[in-house]
């Protein structure tokens, strides 16, 4: 099933969630107004991007490494064109994207530069406050670090303040308290917290529900205490 929408409602960081998470191979398009660009995925990495004129045309390249030598171009080269035609476009708020799923056909292994990781959190750093603010909407929040994602970490590859944001989540901060602790802007908080859960390095708290006491009533009150008595 095709996932497709709007920049405006569905962020960078939101689609490479969903390609990292469901793991599948096939093509994003992204159109924005001075150009429309193709991003083949790889088992959930986005791994060569190119700018196209026609939609339709890419569905007749159904055999990736046979576009590569009609394009003349080598595997070592397919980071640059992510770098090119993708990082430097993720301020970019206004166009329409559609995922294709399958199709298209991937022989061996080709260079990862920027895992999919890696392009979330670069994609946060460029979060309106209006975007942050559909997932960190409230400053009382609590946040916890989620176990044993090192990998996840090791790929996403934070600067020291993300670092340092990360650290301060420990499941009894609130989002107040991380910002005022980290004493940096609130909306660099916000872009990292989004992102790290984005990334399922953090996940919202749950609140501890107590039992409550069952109160003892005088009937029972009354059997206890002639329990008692009878021994």
């Amino acid at each position: 099933m095709a996932l497709t929408g709007d920049l405006r409602s569905f962020n960078f960081v939101d689609i490479f969630q969903v390609i990292g998470r469901d793991r599948k191979s096939g093509i994003l398009f992204v159109e924005w107004k001075d150009l429309t660009c193709a991003y083949y995925v790889k088992g959930g990495e986005i791994i060569f991007s190119r700018p196209i004129d026609k939609v339709y045309r890419v569905y007749a390249d159904k055999n990736f490494d046979l576009l590569l030598s009609k394009l003349r171009m080598r595997a070592e080269s397919l980071p640059k064109t992510i770098e090119r035609f993708l990082i430097s476009r993720l301020n970019i708020k206004e166009g329409i994207f559609s995922f294709t799923p399958g199709f298209i056909k991937y022989g061996g292994e080709y260079p990862v530069v920027y895992p999919i990781e890696e392009l979330i959190v670069l994609a946060s750093r460029y979060l309106t406050p209006e975007e942050v603010e559909r997932k960190i909407s409230d400053e009382l929040l609590l946040f916890e670090r989620v176990p044993g994602k090192e990998e996840v970490l090791q790929k996403a590859k934070l600067n020291q303040m993300e670092e340092r944001i990360l650290s301060l989540v420990d499941g009894e901060r609130t989002v107040l308290q991380i910002r005022q602790m980290a004493k940096q802007d609130s909306l660099l908080v916000d872009r990292a917290l989004y992102a790290f859960l984005a990334l399922e390095l953090i996940r919202r708290k749950k609140k501890e529900v107590k039992q409550k006491q069952t109160p003892i009533t005088l009937e029972l009150l009354a059997k206890i205490i002639e329990r008692i008595r009878s021994l």
